[in-house]
């Protein structure tokens, strides 16, 4: 099953951006995103937990980001929203007659760390203002 959280927050976080400061609430939201609204209540409490929403409670509650959009990378989203790596390391114990079996965690293990870091900066040099100014109006 594909992971869809990043991708959904950061739908998340463009609409706030784009409605410039206004409160949305997790019906609107999941209007935009076409899933359902309890599944953008769990990602927005973890943009709220990691400081980059606002939450405000009450029959005329929603959220709104919480600093602006050029100050949010899309790094900040991915690490807010996930616990885990892009991509899985070996974790079973080698077969210790075969060198290969023996290397490929080490293998792995540069080779993801690589991946991460490459994708992390890329997210980084990314903020939600770029992606606002790519709407067309």
């Amino acid at each position: 099953m594909v992971d869809q959280r990043f991708s959904v927050s950061v739908h998340i976080m463009t609409a706030l951006a784009y409605h410039k400061g206004d409160l949305m609430t997790s019906e609107e939201l999941g209007a935009s995103i076409r899933t359902n609204p309890t599944v953008i209540r769990r990602l927005i409490s973890k943009l709220v937990d990691a400081g980059l929403l606002t939450s405000f409670k009450g029959k005329a509650g929603g959220v709104k980001l919480a600093k602006a959009p050029k100050e949010i990378s899309l790094r900040d989203v991915y690490v807010a929203i996930t616990d885990k790596k892009l991509i899985a390391t070996p974790d079973k114990e080698p077969f210790k007659n075969c060198v290969v079996s023996c290397s490929m965690k080490k293998l792995m293990c540069e080779l993801v760390d690589g991946i991460e870091n490459n994708s992390m900066d890329y997210l980084g040099g990314i903020r939600l203002s770029d992606l606002t100014s790519k709407i067309a109006k």
